[in-house]
């Protein structure tokens, strides 16, 4: 019975590890974490920009909530560093060029608001 058995049995085990056996532990670990972030930098455009949640914020005028509701809809996909959640710039600007086609419910909130502020100007 393999070790991976055993554990998925889920009897006690004691285990004996070495200073030198935890070592290798995370040498192992750091060196398979490096190697799957240079398959995704290796997989990502070279020319591509990636903004923060916060830059698309600032530059495209929406809110975290908006962005949330891209990704949940499968409009947008962010990139993750991490816990960091980067977007490519090319996604952004093809969603906001055709946010009509691809956004409904986003194009008659705009129609609606347009007209609300259209009143609001003749009144």
């Amino acid at each position: 019975m393999d070790l991976y058995s055993m554990i998925q049995a889920g009897g006690r085990m004691n285990f004996t590890v070495t200073g030198e056996d935890l070592v290798q532990f995370a040498e192992t670990i750091i060196e398979k974490t490096i190697a799957m972030r240079d398959a995704e930098l290796a997989m990502a455009p070279k020319d591509e920009t990636y903004l923060t949640t916060d830059e698309v914020i600032a530059k495209f005028h929406v809110c975290k909530t908006t962005l949330w509701t891209w990704e949940k809809n499968g409009y947008l996909i962010p990139s993750r560093w991490g816990k960091r959640k980067t977007y490519a710039l090319s996604e952004l600007h093809a969603l906001m060029k055709d946010k009509k086609k691809r956004l409904p419910n986003l194009a008659a909130q705009e129609n609606k608001l347009a007209d609300t502020l259209g009143k609001e100007v003749q009144g």
